[in-house]
């Protein structure tokens, strides 16, 4: 059980200083930083400074709306980076200071979150947390990655003022984020929309990069034969296909209607020849279970590579597209690649099924 301390003010002992730098929080929102960076570096700035306060590396887990999943999002320098973007269980000590709004220790013998045993992620032992605050929502905790030297009292008399410091601007940072995120988010998918894939292509476009063009074979007749709210789930069904089927850094997208990019920055047209392949035949095993029963998925993708064989950048979702257009003409269920300059029109490759 988690220990709950009433005695949050208590003084520190005179003969040992805290040996941290006071907290340097950037500039009000609003003005030089890009949106982009705002809150992470919010985030990395306080739980440095945590590290440094209680001598042990630190974390920040936020929560980004009421109800909703609670993620750590920050690991201070020389940290287990690996746990940023894991989900905190709710019922979880650090949980609890999310729900509770209560500063609180875990006894030594417990985690900070629950692990799968299978996680190869070393195993924090105990900790202490403070909850980030902002009038009467609690939207986070700053927690400690095991119990420090200094004590769990004296550890959470440290963090505390320093979560109180950071805790306005961090959420206002928190919604700036969350906002951003919901301006180039598809609602259905959960993807990214066109808006931001634009953005990712851009920045991606200084070097090498592949792109595949792909969508559902036949998606009309989902729709007329089983309805619109089953097209919905063989979207929704792909999208999670596609995310779980790409590397760090990769890029899927929902563009409109049934139609997804799937952007591979520093790859080229092999490798986005055998990602395609390798998600074709993911959606062919995988069948959309909707209304009681199976039906079979299958996916056509185009893919096309910047600067071979296409030699703009601009040009490549173009390419792309047109390389899926001639997926489709070869009888779906395929993948086709955009052809080099020269090589006559129907010589390039495709990989069929199997």
């Amino acid at each position: 059980m988690a220990w709950i301390f009433a005695r949050r003010g208590e003084a520190r002992d005179a003969a040992e200083p805290v040996r941290a730098r006071p907290a340097n929080l950037p500039k009000p929102l609003g003005i030089e930083l890009p949106v982009e960076l705002r809150l992470e570096s919010l985030l990395r700035a306080m739980v440095d400074q945590a590290a440094e306060r209680v001598e042990v590396w630190c974390g920040a887990a936020l929560r980004e709306q009421e109800g909703g999943p609670i993620r750590i999002r920050a690991v201070s320098a020389g940290g287990d980076q690996r746990f940023v973007g894991m989900e905190v269980d709710v019922q979880s000590f650090l949980g609890r200071i999310v729900t509770e709004g209560m500063p609180m220790v875990e006894p030594v013998a417990r985690g900070p979150m629950a692990l799968d045993r299978r996680d190869r992620r070393r195993r924090p032992s105990g900790g202490a947390g403070v909850p980030l605050a902002a009038g009467a929502r609690v939207y986070g905790v700053l927690f400690s990655f095991g119990v420090p030297d200094v004590g769990a009292q004296e550890a959470v008399a440290r963090l505390d003022p320093l979560a109180k410091s950071y805790a306005t601007v961090l959420l206002s940072a928190l919604e700036t984020d969350v906002a951003k995120q919901r301006a180039e988010t598809d609602p259905l998918t959960e993807l990214p929309n066109r808006r931001a894939f634009d953005r990712a292509l851009a920045r991606a476009s200084r070097g090498p990069l592949a792109l595949v063009a792909l969508d559902l074979d036949d998606f009309k007749q989902v729709n007329d034969t089983l309805g619109h709210a089953a097209g919905d789930a063989a979207l929704r069904h792909l999208a999670r296909v596609l995310r779980e089927g790409l590397r760090d850094g990769d890029l899927a997208a929902r563009v409109g209607g049934d139609e997804f990019f799937v952007l591979l920055p520093g790859g080229d047209l092999r490798l986005g020849l055998e990602v395609a392949g390798r998600l074709r035949a993911q959606v062919e095993a995988r069948p959309l279970r909707a209304e009681g029963a199976e039906r079979p998925l299958t996916l056509s993708c185009g893919v096309a590579a910047f600067p071979d064989p296409v030699a703009s950048a601009d040009n490549l979702v173009k390419m792309a597209d047109a390389a899926l257009y001639q997926a489709k003409g070869a009888g779906r269920n395929c993948v086709v690649a955009t052809r080099r300059p020269g090589v006559p029109e129907g010589v390039r490759p495709v990989l069929p099924p199997g």
